[in-house]
């Protein structure tokens, strides 16, 4: 049951990253896309294996679910997050772009404690939107850099990276 609920939440987000508006070049939001997904899978990783502060699943479906969720997901999320973040111009609409982001990826790691792909022994839900919240925020600090120097390529040569 949950890997197809998450694999249409993809499909959702990949169009709505296509068709937004974007301040981002293609490459920016490349790169942005590659360093969040390792990222989320090194946190995964570590929380799972290293600290076993959570379970994964057995269940295959079940755990390629967690696994769509935290390579692909997550940073779908990080890449609207900055793109809506530099769009809007005022600080009401920029907070309400983050907290909506971090509701909905909250929402997530809710329903992979309910389809049973993830469990926490030793952490709590609570960590893991204090965690989430810091992710879009990374997020958020990465665009930022990536549009300083994209901005730089583009008044030197021209063009963008």
């Amino acid at each position: 049951m949950s890997l197809p609920f998450f694999i249409t939440v993809l499909i959702i987000l990949i169009y709505i990253a296509l068709f937004m508006k974007k301040k981002l070049s293609f490459t920016a939001n490349f790169i942005q896309f590659i360093v969040l997904s390792i990222i989320s899978t090194n946190y995964i990783t570590i929380m799972t294996n290293n600290l076993e502060w959570m379970k994964a699943s057995e269940d295959v479906t079940q755990f390629i679910s967690l696994l769509i969720n935290r390579e692909c997901i997550l940073p779908l999320v990080g890449v609207i997050m900055v793109n809506g973040y530099m769009n809007y111009k005022r600080r009401s609409e920029k907070i309400l772009c983050y907290v909506s982001l971090l509701v909905f990826i909250s929402i997530l790691d809710v329903l992979h404690v309910y389809f049973h792909s993830l469990s926490y022994p030793d952490w709590s839900l609570l960590n893991t939107v204090i965690v989430n919240g810091l992710y879009l925020l990374l997020c958020i600090w990465m665009g930022m850099g990536l549009y300083y120097f994209q901005k730089k390529e583009e008044g030197r040569h021209g063009q963008d990276i």
